[in-house]
């Protein structure tokens, strides 16, 4: 291992997505942190994904994982960074395949977790169609609301360029160390899609490590970019779902306080904010039933979208 520059495997998930994921890789190869390895994960895409990915980015790649099935973000993540800590990398990061970076981002985090209480990095993460402005500058877990939100989101990039401590930080860009893998676990595949991150966060807060916020680094994320416009329902379901299984499973009494008043929330915004009310109260009502019935992964509902 180099002691000044170690090996930091950034892992990208792919599915259904070239498009995205070359112009991901073209921007990671202008990166000038001088010991990484591209670990890219085809999340069992129903194309010539990763046919195409390899005739322009095969001798790039440092490793490329074809799952069986698709396993979600938290499955297909878990894959790469099997993999990654296997193959000797003493951080992993963990990248949407929908962004794009700067070629300081890597190093900027890197510096920023030279103490081993920092568990986790994030950047300063810009919408790709307004590059000032902010879509994540790291954030705060709430407990009564069960979930993560972000800081800054839709403000200048100039208002949230300090580095800072948080205690929520996005899945589309979290770099963590290995010894926090192995001391919190990998990411729980019981969400199979949204408020993974929000749970490893929490985890790792709990374990004692910091979050940093670090907003000298730069990414932009094509927000949304994968989600079919078909399943617009989908957020809904696997939201309270596992908003409901995240507050269950982390605080205790607690949870029976988020659970009153995430039926009401969801009730609400079933009554003021969705079109079609008839669909919308069935979904509620899916996911609140499959969480009572422990009915986590994969919902049988929808096709995968991420």
């Amino acid at each position: 291992m180099n002691n000044n520059f170690p090996q930091i495997n950034i892992v990208l998930l792919n599915w259904n997505g070239f498009k995205d994921t070359l112009e991901c890789l073209e921007s990671l190869k202008q990166i000038d942190y001088p010991n990484y390895k591209v670990v890219l994960v085809d999340n069992h895409s129903s194309g010539n994904d990763v046919e195409i990915i390899t005739k322009h980015y095969g001798n790039y790649i440092s490793k490329l994982i074809v799952t069986e099935k698709n396993l979600g973000f938290s499955g297909g993540n878990n894959v790469g960074i099997n993999y990654s800590i296997a193959s000797g990398a003493e951080y992993i990061l963990l990248l949407n395949n929908d962004t794009t970076v700067e070629p300081d981002f890597l190093a900027k985090l890197f510096d920023s977790c030279k103490t081993t209480e920092i568990g986790i990095a994030t950047p300063m993460i810009t919408y790709y169609s307004d590059k000032n402005k902010i879509w994540s500058a790291g954030g705060t877990i709430n407990k009564f609301k069960a979930s993560g939100f972000t800081y800054g989101r839709n403000k200048e990039s100039s208002s949230y360029t300090k580095n800072r401590y948080c205690t929520f930080a996005s899945g589309c860009c979290l770099m963590i160390r290995k010894e926090v893998i192995n001391s919190v676990g990998l990411l729980d595949e019981n969400y199979f899609l949204y408020l993974e991150d929000t749970d490893y966060c929490n985890r790792v807060i709990e374990a004692g490590y910091k979050i940093s916020y670090v907003g000298e680094s730069k990414v932009y994320h094509k927000v949304n970019s994968t989600t079919s416009k078909s399943n617009a329902l989908m957020p809904l379901y696997y939201s309270a779902r596992n908003r409901f299984y995240f507050a269950k499973k982390n605080f205790g009494l607690m949870f029976y306080f988020s659970f009153f008043y995430l039926v009401l929330a969801f009730t609400i915004k079933w009554i003021f904010m969705y079109k079609d009310k008839n669909e919308t109260a069935l979904i509620l009502i899916k996911a609140l039933k499959d969480f009572l019935n422990n009915d986590m992964g994969q919902s049988k509902y929808f096709s995968i979208q991420r």
